[in-house]
């Protein structure tokens, strides 16, 4: 664990400036210098912002110090978080630094806004930092994918639609019978550090050793710790890949409407899924594409966003992220 003395709390100062964190292993430090970037450059104003690595780099303090250079109202800091205790834990589809973030409230005081290394800033972040949370620990925005396949299994009769709801279901009685609909993303949480440790949550919160039990590993673990602290928030905050399949035939006017903003103009754009952006500089081709063109606009339009705040980053580090 860390030994710097923790940061000092914005409780006394209001939600004083907006502070944002990442948490990232080798493998995702070149995006979420992107992400990083992204973030400053979008959000004015003094900001803090705190990049908690779990490895050794020799790029981290010339990239730190260019984007300091960059963006001289934000504050930037670097610790290093120590995973050794958790090596044994199976590691499964996600990476063990993605569960890090479990340890915020042994890190940090007060409010947090975490992004993913794969999440992009298309709009200024301080409305979401600023965010009336009524009371809960947490504010995320709901998972789209869960909430499409509910929605299928409600309105459609096909043996698919029915397997998948199931599944859906019978996945939230396994995570302690937690409701599927209020099934959150954490990819981006605004988190009240504060209330997670007054409410006696934060024990439970960094319980990694708990989360190898669970398929999604800490973003299961998250849903059940916060299953009533949770405030919903507008899925612009979240959107995965434009959030595509909330608009089907089988969403519900209402639901489809909840989303449509972060279908049609997202503040952040969360690169969910096994294929990546940086793994090319275009969308290689799918066939199965080829029955969803709402799927494949959107894919290609946030393809070339990332590419050009890529570009952008790279301008401001002098370096290339990827060979």
């Amino acid at each position: 664990m860390p030994t710097d003395p923790r940061l000092p709390s914005e409780k006394s100062v209001g939600l004083g400036n907006p502070h944002f964190v990442y948490f990232f292993d080798e493998g995702f430090a070149p995006c979420s210098m992107v992400s990083i970037h992204s973030v400053l450059a979008r959000t004015p104003g003094p900001v803090r912002l705190t990049l908690h690595p779990s490895f050794e780099s020799k790029w981290l303090a010339p990239d730190v110090a260019a984007l300091s250079d960059a963006f001289p109202a934000a504050q930037i800091a670097v610790w290093q978080v120590d995973l050794a205790p958790w090596r044994h834990l199976p590691r499964g589809r996600l990476p063990l630094a993605a569960r890090s973030r479990l340890l915020l409230p042994s890190i940090h005081s007060g409010r947090v806004l975490y992004l993913d290394g794969d999440a992009l800033a298309r709009r200024d972040l301080t409305p979401l930092w600023k965010t009336d949370l009524e009371g809960n620990c947490i504010g995320a925005a709901l998972a789209p994918g869960v909430q499409a396949i509910l929605e299928r299994y409600e309105r459609s009769r096909s043996p698919e639609a029915r397997k998948a709801g199931e599944k859906t279901l019978a996945r939230g009685e396994k995570l302690d019978g937690i409701a599927m609909r209020r099934y959150f993303n954490s990819g981006v949480m605004l988190l009240d550090l504060d209330a997670i440790t007054a409410k006696g949550l934060d024990a439970r919160m960094m319980d990694i050793e708990a989360t190898a039990r669970y398929t999604s590993r800490d973003q299961d673990w998250l849903n059940m710790v916060f299953r009533d602290e949770t405030f919903v928030l507008d899925p612009t905050w979240n959107s995965g890949w434009g959030n595509p399949r909330t608009d089907r035939p089988y969403v519900s006017p209402e639901l489809r409407a909840h989303f449509r903003q972060s279908r049609e103009d997202p503040a952040i754009i969360h690169y969910t899924g096994f294929e990546k952006p940086w793994s090319s500089r275009r969308p290689p081709f799918k066939l199965h594409m080829l029955t969803k063109p709402l799927e494949r606009r959107l894919r290609a339009r946030y393809w070339a966003q990332f590419q050009a705040e890529r570009d952008a980053t790279e301008a401001v580090l002098g370096r290339a992220l990827w060979p």
